[in-house]
């Protein structure tokens, strides 16, 4: 064929395409466009999931009349004037692609005025081609609506999730520049309902109350840091969770480089990520608010198509002060146990920890620091060592006359988490006394807990993880089955299957001590063990289409932040599936109905592990998706780490897990079996000699 020019309309919807992926990307775009105008008040609404329209209403400087149509011009804009401005990029946008793009794929009208202007200009374009263009009054600012888009794309259209997926990244963008920008009041509107609004008072700890509800908010940890100075400087402020507020996924975390947001990964998500490095289980991250602060030529911006990574000129400045930012907010709640050489100073031997190192650290930023540490030239081979910047804690853990560690000592030794102040202490303070008036008598007792109860009258009063039908008991009391005998389930055959196996004791209520066939020892542990015994059982449910489910009688309010609540609105039917009943509310979600055997105070951290799953895709395929939400559902359902279990909770526990297909394992691949054989014993205590 030919060589040909493309047509202008042809050309310019293939550029589009870079731009504009899909609706959340339109609002990103527009947002940046808000903020450089100097808007202190946003408010966006979307109908149909932003396709059918989404409308974005700013109060900054706003467009003269006789430029509003030069703006939809290709690379027009009034940010950049020389090709040196772009080593010192001041504002959001630069490109001047974002306006024709979305014209070209959309159906736009555009109403601006500015300040010191007595009227203002409305235009209208359809495809890239101007329709109309007509004086407007109105306040000053900026109202962009469009509606329809990739009408003339149909490819592209045909491409795009559910409205509710598409609201749900829509609630993502406008939540990361509300946290990333406090001093703006932002409202987000979805089909008519107010999804959130921020006070714009510039406080943090407001907008994170607003999104992620008082228990977040409660737990989160003053960050602040700085280092360099002139065009070096680095400064660090923001917020982060401590270890026991984690997510399932990175939708948590936010991370802005000079008010511009970033993608939680790279080099600057492994740095975060390892400053809670032995504090947070695998596949599990915390919820950060981070803002990085750099002069404009220390950093560029100009690297990625939609903007979402930058490269920095200090890398080694930026690092060291990130995470040690970051390790010193956590340390106000925790201590950090880090490694030590046996003369008492901390490991630095320059190999990096294996989490930095599978996450791609750049070989020069390793190099460096490696080099730095040691005082040495850079060497080209050094590695991207973050024992530098993350300092062991000097204090430890107190002893008591035993020499073991005294648990009264530590809670009085470590300081609490910064009290946050202004709204935030207010709500949390009547929090605080609620909670406290509710407070049982037999909570308050801690010996209470240890007044011996026949067999039968402990299984009715346990809660509904230990019910009857979760945990049953052998036929008889507790009566020791021989290794030629049936368990209460019969076991699988073959080697997967579990043998016979007598309870003996529970280990810290955490591991049950078992005996299986020719003496050996079989630990168990009891949270991956029924975690696997309801992961079956949910799933047999399943397939015979007869989940439980159970009808709350208070309908219980759960605030979730706005891109949680999407995603779990946008899969509300395969919930329903599972057993939960949800309806949309103000700054959360209302449940109705949950699985049997939930307990009630699982069901937060529940909907936020289902949310986080379903934000990031939630698997390959929907067989993924299925197992992933199945997984989850199993985990908060189950026998927890801690709890207390009779000699027949143990025996039934264990007979059912015998009767499991894959006893050895829970859902997420964790040993719920450990076997410790008979001769491995003999061998220990030299009774097979050395």
């Amino acid at each position: 064929m030919p060589i040909r020019v493309l047509a202008p309309t042809v050309a310019a919807q293939i550029a589009a395409g870079e731009v504009v992926e899909r609706p959340a990307s339109v609002v990103k775009e527009l947002l940046e466009n808000a903020l450089d105008a100097g808007a202190t008040r946003v408010t966006v609404s979307v109908r149909g999931g932003g396709i059918d329209e989404i409308v974005l209403q700013d109060n900054g400087a706003g467009i003269p009349a006789d430029e509003i149509e030069l703006a939809f011009a290709r690379h027009a804009t009034s940010k950049l004037q020389t090709a040196d401005d772009l080593w010192a990029i001041h504002t959001l946008g630069f490109r001047g692609e974002a306006l024709p793009s979305i014209a070209a794929v959309a159906q736009v009208i555009c109403q601006s005025r500015s300040a010191d202007a007595a009227t203002g200009a409305e235009l209208r374009i359809a495809s890239g081609e101007v329709q109309q263009l007509v004086p407007h009054g109105g306040a000053p600012g900026t109202t962009f609506t469009i509606r329809n888009l990739f009408y003339n794309v149909p490819v592209r259209r045909e491409f795009l999730k559910s409205p509710a997926a598409e609201a749900a990244a829509i609630a993502a963008v406008v939540t990361q520049h509300a946290l990333a920008y406090p001093q703006i009041a932002f409202t987000l509107v979805r089909d008519g309902k107010r999804v959130f609004q921020t006070s714009g008072r510039g406080q943090l700890a407001d907008v994170i109350l607003e999104l992620y509800g008082v228990e977040v908010a409660r737990q989160m940890l003053p960050v602040a840091a700085r280092a360099g100075e002139d065009i070096g400087e680095v400064r660090i402020d923001g917020m982060v969770s401590a270890p026991s507020v984690t997510r399932s996924a990175r939708d948590g975390m936010h991370i802005t480089v000079n008010g511009r947001a970033i993608a939680p990964r790279g080099q600057v998500g492994a740095i975060v990520e390892e400053a809670y490095h032995t504090l947070l289980m695998k596949g599990r991250f915390p919820v950060v608010m981070l803002h990085i602060h750099l002069h404009p030529a220390a950093v560029d911006v100009n690297v990625h198509p939609t903007k979402s990574e930058v490269k920095f000129r200090n890398p080694l400045l930026v690092a060291r002060t990130l995470g040690r930012a970051v390790r010193d907010a956590v340390q106000q709640t925790v201590v950090i146990q880090g490694w030590r050489e046996p003369d008492g100073t901390p490991d630095d031997t320059g190999q990096p920890p294996a989490r930095l190192e599978e996450s791609g650290a750049p070989a020069d930023v390793a190099a460096s620091l490696a080099a730095e540490t040691a005082g040495a030239p850079p060497a080209a081979n050094a590695s991207f060592d973050m024992t530098e910047f993350l300092p062991v804690p000097s204090h430890r853990l107190a002893a008591d006359d035993t020499g073991s560690p005294s648990q009264l000592a530590r809670q009085a030794e470590l300081p609490r988490a910064a009290d946050p102040g202004g709204p935030l202490q207010a709500v949390l303070s009547h929090t605080e006394r609620l909670n406290a008036g509710g407070v049982e008598d037999r909570d308050k007792d801690p010996d209470a807990a240890l007044e011996p109860l026949p067999e039968e009258a402990r299984l009715r009063e346990l809660p509904a993880p230990f019910a009857p039908r979760d945990l049953a008991p052998p036929a008889e009391p507790a009566r020791p089955p021989t290794a030629g005998s049936q368990a209460a389930t019969a076991p699988l055959s073959g080697a997967a299957a579990l043998p016979p196996l007598r309870a003996l004791a529970q280990l810290a209520q955490t591991y049950l001590l078992t005996e299986g066939p020719d003496g050996a020892l079989y630990l168990i542990d009891q949270h991956a063990a029924h975690e696997r015994v309801t992961y079956e059982r949910l799933l047999a449910q399943h397939g015979a289409g007869v989940v439980q489910s159970q009808a709350l009688l208070m309908p219980q309010y759960v605030a979730l932040p706005p891109n949680a609540q999407q995603a779990l609105l946008a899969a509300a039917d395969d919930l329903a599936a599972w057993g939960f009943a949800l309806n949309e509310t103000s700054g959360g979600i209302q449940v109705l109905a949950v699985p049997a055997g939930l307990v009630l105070e699982e069901l937060t951290p529940m909907l936020n592990d289902l949310a986080g799953h379903l934000s990031v895709g939630g698997g390959r395929t929907p067989s993924d998706r299925h197992d992933l939400l199945l997984a989850t559902l199993a985990c908060h359902t189950s026998v927890r780490a801690g709890q207390t279990l009779t000699a027949f909770e143990q025996q039934g526990l264990i007979d059912q897990l015998a009767g499991c297909e894959g006893p050895r394992t829970c859902p997420h691949g964790r040993p719920t079996v450990i076997v410790i054989t008979k001769h491995q014993l003999e061998r220990q205590f030299g009774r097979l000699g050395a």
